[in-house]
């Protein structure tokens, strides 16, 4: 690119020399295309900025969206963590003498509130996290 512009300056500096003696109509002819070509090729580099900077601006915008989404995402997930309280370990076995009443008849239980181990209460998941 620097060698182009150097020997369109040194074409440019002998037209300018050579315009006081008079400009031949091959010469004006060359400084006709180079014009053209100049032009052309300013075109393309306008065509190819505007290009980049679209490119420019649709990446900053998913970026921007990339992490509002991942900060949502992970905020919501940890939310969701906290108010669960799962309890995966295994329910210890049930002991014969405890099923039985001294008649050894089937002994009366109130209806579990934990199904599956999962609390019914927050305030009971917050409360054991508290201890």
């Amino acid at each position: 690119m620097q060698e182009r512009s150097a020997l369109l300056e040194e074409e440019n500096r002998r037209l300018r020399d050579g315009f006081s003696e008079g400009i031949r109509p091959e010469e004006d002819d060359l400084v006709r295309l180079q014009l053209e070509a100049l032009l052309a090729e300013k075109s393309r580099l306008a065509n190819e900025n505007a290009n980049l900077t679209r490119e420019n601006q649709c990446l900053h915008q998913l970026v921007e969206y990339h992490q509002l989404t991942s900060q949502d995402l992970s905020a919501s997930y940890e939310h969701l963590i906290s108010g669960m309280c799962l309890d995966f370990s295994s329910p210890p076995p049930p002991i014969p003498e405890e099923d039985r009443d001294a008649e050894g008849n089937e002994a009366l239980k109130t209806p579990r509130t934990d199904i599956l181990g999962l609390s019914t209460s927050l305030d009971e998941c917050y409360g054991e996290e508290d201890q």
